[in-house]
């Protein structure tokens, strides 16, 4: 099954030109019947989306608050999220049995799904 997380930014500044957004025991699923969107006041130079990570080039020292909702699917159990080279607050919003689960991310700190219903 397929289930949505949620990754704000909110004045989040990057410390190099490119950062990623990676999961790990899972992948964002895709497909024809899921999509990834994106919201907000980034300007990337560059975006590259895989099945297991997103990367993303702005100017370093940009900052920008953004939205970004994917759809992750992980039939191992719990994904993890990782998010590298910012400084600022962000948060990821994921689904479990009992509701919506939200918890600040640091850069380059990965942190585990619990409860994850996807």
């Amino acid at each position: 099954m397929t289930s949505p997380i949620t990754i704000n930014y909110q004045n989040a500044t990057l410390t190099t030109t490119t950062s990623q957004v990676i999961v790990g025991a899972g992948t964002f699923a895709l497909d024809t019947s899921s999509a990834l969107s994106m919201s907000g006041t980034i300007s990337f130079s560059s975006l590259y989306i895989t099945s297991g990570a997103i990367n993303f080039n702005v100017e370093s020292g940009t900052q920008f608050t953004a939205s970004i909702v994917a759809p992750v699917t992980a039939p191992g159990g719990a994904p993890t999220l990782e998010i590298t080279n910012f400084a600022g607050t962000v948060t990821v919003t994921w689904p479990t049995s009992t509701g919506l689960q939200t918890q600040t991310v640091m850069s380059g700190d990965p942190i585990t799904l619990n409860g994850f219903t996807g």
